[in-house]
C-alpha cells in the first residue's frame, strides 16, 4: 500500500507539471523538473481536491508492469470577449476536448511516467481561434544506494499564445504559435536530517511569425531563445513536520537572433531563497520562500533589476471539508514585446474548495497580479475571479460547471489595452 501511495504522489506531481506546461511558454516555467521528495512529506491532511472517495476513484488499466490512466474532458464554453479587446467585443461559444493519458510504472526502486495530453478548441463562428495544443513528457526516477536519487525529464509542447497574454500586443489573424522543448537532470542525496539536491536543464523555445489583419507579417523570431537553468537546494529538518531550506537558481537566457547592442535581450539572472517547509498540527501546511533576485541584461536600453523575491504556497484546513490555498510570488519574467526585455510580476491568490456533499465539490478563487515592464513605460494590473463546481456522477465520471472573469487595466505612455472578459463552461470528465 505504501508503494502504491508513493506512485500516486509521483503521478500527481507529473500531472501538475503537464498543466503548468499547458499554461505558459517554456521560458516562463518556474520549474523544469517536478519538485523532489522533501524531508517534510505532506500526509497528515488531505485537501478537498486530493481526496479519493471510495467508489468514485479512477483505478487505471494494467499494462504489463505499468498502469495506464486515460482521461477525456469535454466542455462547452462561452467567451464574451474572444479577442480580448477593450471595445468592440466579439463573443462566441466553443467546444473544448482535453484528452490525456499517463502510463505509470509499478517498479520498486525506479519509476517511469510517460504522459501525453492535448487541448482542442473548436469555435462556432470565430474559427480563426480554433487550436490543437499538444504536451508530451517522460519523467524517470532511479534510486541509487541509500538516499540517492537521479531524476530525468524530457518534455515537448506545441501551443498557441493566449489572446490575454501580456505579450499579445498586436491583433493577429490567429494567435501566435510556439514550440518548447525541455530536457533536465536532477540529483539528490539524503544525509539523515539533511537533503541536498541539484538540477540542471535547458528549455528551447521557438515562436512562429503571425499574420496581421491587413495581411502583413508580424515577425516573432526575436523571441526564439534558449533558457539554461541551474538550481541547488538544501533542506535541514528540525522535525518530521518542519524543515528549513536555502535555494539558489541561476538562469542564462540567450536569444538566437542577433540583436543590436542597445536592444540585446540576453540576460543573466540569479535568485536566492530561504524559507521553511512545514505541516503543522494547527491544520496548515506549505512552503514559504523569501529572498533576493537579480537580473542583468546585455542591452544598454534595459536596466538591471534587483529586489525582493517571493515564492510561497500555504494550504489551510479550517475543517475536514474545506481547504483554503494561499499563494504569493514576486519574480522577473521574460517579455514578448520587442522594446521590453522583461517584467517584474507580483501576484497572489486565494482558492477555497468545499465538499458540500460526498460527491459535490464547490470552489471559488481570486487572483491578483501587477506587472511592471522594463524598457517601456507600462504597468498592468490583473484581477481574476472565478467559481466552479464538480459533481461526481459515478466512478471516473464527473460533471463540471464554472465561471471566471478577468479584468485587466494598463497604464503608462506605452500602456497595453484594458479589457474585461467573462467566460462560462459546462463539461464532463471521464477517467478510467
Amino acid at each position: 500500500m505504501a508503494d502504491r501511495g508513493a506512485r500516486r504522489d509521483r503521478l500527481a506531481r507529473l500531472t501538475g507539471l503537464v498543466l503548468l506546461a499547458a499554461g505558459g511558454s517554456g521560458a516562463a516555467e518556474a520549474q523544469m523538473l517536478p519538485p523532489d521528495d522533501s524531508l517534510v512529506r505532506f500526509g497528515r491532511y488531505v485537501a478537498v481536491r486530493e481526496r479519493q472517495i471510495p467508489g468514485y476513484e479512477a483505478s487505471g488499466v494494467p499494462v504489463g508492469s505499468f498502469t495506464l490512466y486515460p482521461s477525456l474532458a469535454v466542455s462547452g464554453e462561452y467567451n464574451d470577449n474572444v479577442y480580448a479587446l477593450g471595445s468592440g467585443k466579439v463573443d462566441d461559444a466553443f467546444v473544448r476536448f482535453e484528452p490525456a493519458a499517463q502510463l505509470q510504472s509499478n517498479w520498486t526502486r525506479r519509476s517511469l511516467n510517460l504522459s501525453a495530453s492535448g487541448q482542442i478548441d473548436r469555435y462556432l463562428h470565430q474559427t480563426s481561434e480554433n487550436e490543437a495544443d499538444v504536451n508530451l513528457s517522460a519523467y524517470g526516477i532511479q534510486e541509487i544506494g541509500s538516499g540517492t536519487r537521479i531524476r530525468l525529464i524530457g518534455r515537448y509542447q506545441e501551443a498557441r499564445e493566449s489572446r490575454e497574454s501580456q505579450n499579445a500586443f498586436v491583433l493577429t489573424d490567429r494567435p501566435i504559435r510556439y514550440e518548447a522543448a525541455t530536457a533536465a537532470l536532477g540529483l539528490s542525496q539524503r544525509f539523515a536530517s539533511i537533503l541536498v539536491s541539484g538540477e540542471a536543464g535547458i528549455t528551447r523555445s521557438t515562436y512562429f511569425d503571425g499574420t496581421l489583419r491587413d495581411g502583413g507579417t508580424l515577425d516573432q523570431t526575436y523571441r526564439d531563445n534558449d533558457l539554461k537553468r541551474l538550481r541547488l537546494r538544501t533542506e535541514i529538518a528540525q522535525s518530521p513536520s518542519l524543515a528549513y531550506f536555502a535555494q539558489v537558481t541561476y538562469d542564462i537566457t540567450d536569444y538566437r537572433r542577433s540583436a543590436t547592442e542597445d536592444f540585446d535581450r540576453n540576460s543573466r539572472s540569479y535568485e536566492l531563497l530561504g524559507g521553511v517547509r512545514f505541516e503543522l498540527p494547527v491544520l496548515a501546511r506549505g512552503e514559504v520562500g523569501i529572498g533576493y533576485v537579480n537580473t542583468d541584461y546585455h542591452g544598454a536600453q534595459f536596466r538591471s533589476f534587483s529586489g525582493l523575491a517571493v515564492r510561497s504556497k500555504v494550504v489551510l484546513f479550517p475543517t475536514q471539508l474545506t481547504t483554503v490555498t494561499l499563494t504569493a510570488q514576486r519574480s522577473v519574467e521574460d517579455a514578448g514585446i520587442p522594446q521590453s526585455s522583461g517584467y517584474v510580476a507580483l501576484s497572489g491568490g486565494v482558492q477555497v474548495d468545499h465538499e458540500l456533499l460526498r460527491s459535490l465539490v464547490l470552489g471559488a478563487n481570486v487572483q491578483l497580479e501587477r506587472d511592471s515592464f522594463n524598457g517601456i513605460d507600462r504597468h498592468d494590473g490583473r484581477v481574476g475571479v472565478g467559481a466552479n463546481a464538480e459533481y461526481k456522477l459515478k466512478r471516473g465520471l464527473s460533471l463540471r460547471v464554472g465561471y471566471d472573469r478577468l479584468d485587466l487595466s494598463s497604464h503608462g505612455a506605452d500602456r497595453y489595452k484594458s479589457f474585461t472578459r467573462d467566460r462560462v463552461l459546462v463539461g464532463v470528465g471521464l477517467r478510467i
